[in-house]
């Protein structure tokens, strides 16, 4: 929120409306009348607030303070729950003072739980409760009844962290997370109470705040400037993740995957600012700036010490964000490997030119082809999507033309076409997806499948079967609606969401517990739309099942999910990647299979089952 927005709500008058106790703020009032119209005229449910979206709401702010209901009191609920179905009114009428009593009783409640848990921290190392009875998910448990259940369970908590790290730590953490809670402004409530009710329209319908809205427009560009990692909540702390090889972090080899950091100097002067209970974005903000300015993070390694590393900010737009390949030498020949972790609009490369995942994955299939290989692993895991724009001409750069999405929106049904692509790469492919490949990280593969030009291997994909639109406020300068406007399909009709896309190969080495979009809170329902004609560029899927069951009779799909839990995804490091090695086993039977026929124009007009008879 920038300076005018901020003097606008401080000067904002504020009168009675809608009966005794709601406040009307006119500045609230103007956005929440802006978002209720983007929402029913853009939403692909066409639904205005009303009382089903007040009760959601309620429970989406009620789980953005205590989604683990250790710090509300039932009685505190109950109170509460009275107004479930008034908040859609509240909102129109741009009264947000509901949010800050709900806000205003958690932070009076966390004081409470703070003070317990560190008068009990300070009294043993290892506080009197069993580890072995905490349940760290309890959203589907009820709020303790009183102040001495909740001390229980809060025991139990303590028992269980104090595990793994020490009591004195811990203390620290707890008051941080208090710290940060209470250094919290009323705009930074009311941005939750706007994100409370627009995101239980579906999972990917969110309200980005100005500064939320800039740094994901940086993301998809690829122009972060950062220290080069991941991390994660855990414990109420953040643990590192990830480090990209070649960033400032791991460059520095005094962090490494697993260590928690504690606080951030943004400048590297020594001001630093502790991390526990800062929101994710806000963590974000303070890594990111420019390059060459330098940063200062405390990290808590495993062994409980701490240390200071000062490094240099490096603008990440490096080959583990981008397209990237190599060539991997097999008894079968030679064999193509392709990376991409996200389908990229335009990136600053070294040399300051534009570059965008289509550019990219052309050029490094062309060097593939140059090299001679006899075919291509198409690696996908954990690409979460991106532009739709390059997935199409991907698509188009292994099968030439045809249709390659169906998608529904304001438009109705729309085909979106492969257009004068020339085919890159005419071996056989092999493509790799996992649980958290994604929206177009998941219809690739599928009209790669359905037209027989691939066979796919990995886990069943997310499931993300919906398309987004950016739509920027008018009323709230550098805010913006993400909003959920229309489907995705697959070119036989049925749509991606929910169900995802189906390997033909699994590999038990990458399966996930993990219940992907279906699990995400309010999912959009899954349908289906007529099939549209086309015809299938080769014919990989005939080799399916000699292939399923070569590859269930080797002794090489070790379980590494426990290994990807821990150290994260990191490409650059593969010794241990036996969802890789097998996929390529896959690709060398497939090449075997094939017997060197180089892949045709276009071959059957029609689909095996006979669906698409007649539709040429």
């Amino acid at each position: 929120m920038n300076a005018m927005h901020s003097a606008a709500l401080l000067c904002a008058v504020t009168t009675a409306c809608l009966g005794a106790g709601v406040e009307t703020n006119a500045v609230h009032a103007k956005l929440a009348e802006e978002v209720c119209r983007v929402l029913e005229a853009t939403h692909t449910s066409r639904h205005a607030p009303d009382d089903v979206i007040s009760r959601r709401a309620f429970t989406n702010l009620l789980e953005m303070c205590d989604s683990r209901h250790m710090v509300f009191l039932a009685d505190d609920v109950a109170e509460f729950a009275k107004s479930q179905d008034k908040l859609d009114d509240f909102f129109k009428a741009g009264d947000f003072s509901f949010a800050r009593r709900v806000r205003r009783k958690y932070r009076e409640r966390l004081k409470e739980c703070t003070a317990f848990a560190t008068n009990a921290l300070a009294r043993a190392q290892r506080p009197a409760g069993n580890p072995s009875t905490y349940l760290f998910d309890r959203s589907k448990e009820p709020w303790p009844s009183n102040a001495d259940a909740r001390n229980a369970i809060w025991l139990t908590r303590l028992a269980s962290e104090t595990i793994f790290r020490p009591a004195a730590s811990l203390s620290r953490a707890y008051v941080d997370a208090l710290e940060a809670e209470m250094k919290r402004g009323e705009d930074a409530v009311d941005e939750d109470f706007v994100m409370a009710l627009v995101s239980v329209y579906d999972a990917h319908t969110l309200y980005l705040s100005p500064k939320t809205s800039g740094l994901l427009e940086a993301q998809l560009k690829l122009s972060l400037c950062g220290v080069g990692a991941q991390w994660t909540e855990k414990d109420g702390s953040m643990v590192f993740t990830r480090l990209i090889p070649s960033g400032p972090l791991a460059k520095s080899g005094r962090v490494s995957v697993g260590d928690r950091l504690v606080a951030v100097s943004p400048k590297g002067d020594g001001a630093f600012t502790r991390v526990a209970g800062v929101r994710s974005i806000d963590l974000v903000a303070l890594f990111n700036g420019k390059a060459g300015e330098p940063i200062s993070l405390e990290i808590e390694h495993a062994d409980g010490k701490s240390e200071v590393v000062t490094v240099k900010r490096e603008r990440i737009e490096i080959a583990d964000l981008a397209a990237s390949s190599k060539t991997v030498e097999t008894p079968s020949g030679r064999l193509g490997y392709l990376r991409l972790p996200s389908f990229y609009v335009t990136a600053p490369s070294s040399n300051g030119t534009l570059r965008s995942s289509s550019v990219d994955v052309r050029e490094e299939l062309r060097k593939l082809k140059k090299a001679d290989v006899k075919g291509v692993l198409f690696d996908l895991r954990d690409n979460s999507g991106g532009s739709l724009d390059d997935a199409v001409k991907i698509i188009g750069m292994f099968v030439g033309s045809g249709p390659a999405v169906r998608m529904t929106g304001h438009a109705g049904e729309v085909a979106l076409d492969v257009l004068g692509g020339s085919i890159e790469c005419d071996t056989p492919l092999v493509v790799l997806v996992s649980r958290d490949s994604a929206s177009a990280g998941e219809l690739v593969p599928a009209t790669l499948q359905d037209t027989g030009r691939a066979v796919v291997a990995g886990d069943r994909t997310v499931g993300k079967g919906t398309a987004q639109t950016v739509i920027h406020l008018e009323s709230h300068e550098g805010a913006a609606l993400v909003v959920t406007e229309g489907r995705f399909y697959r070119i036989t009709g049925g749509s991606t969401q929910i169900k995802g896309v189906e390997p033909d190969i699994p590999l038990p080495c990458l399966a996930s517990f993990w219940k992907g979009e279906e699990g995400l809170p309010y999912p959009v329902e899954w349908n289906e739309i007529a099939s549209v004609p086309f015809k299938k560029s080769w014919d990989m899927d005939r080799f399916v099942p000699e292939l399923r069951k070569a590859s269930a009779a080797r002794d090489a799909v070790d379980d590494e999910l426990e290994r990807l839990e821990r150290k994260g995804f990191d490409p650059a490091h593969r010794e241990a990647d036996a969802a890789l090695d097998e996929a390529l086993n896959i690709l060398a039977d497939l090449v075997r299979l094939n017997a060197g026929r180089p892949m045709p124009k276009q071959v059957s007009t029609q689909d095996e089952s006979g669906l698409f008879d007649g539709l040429d």
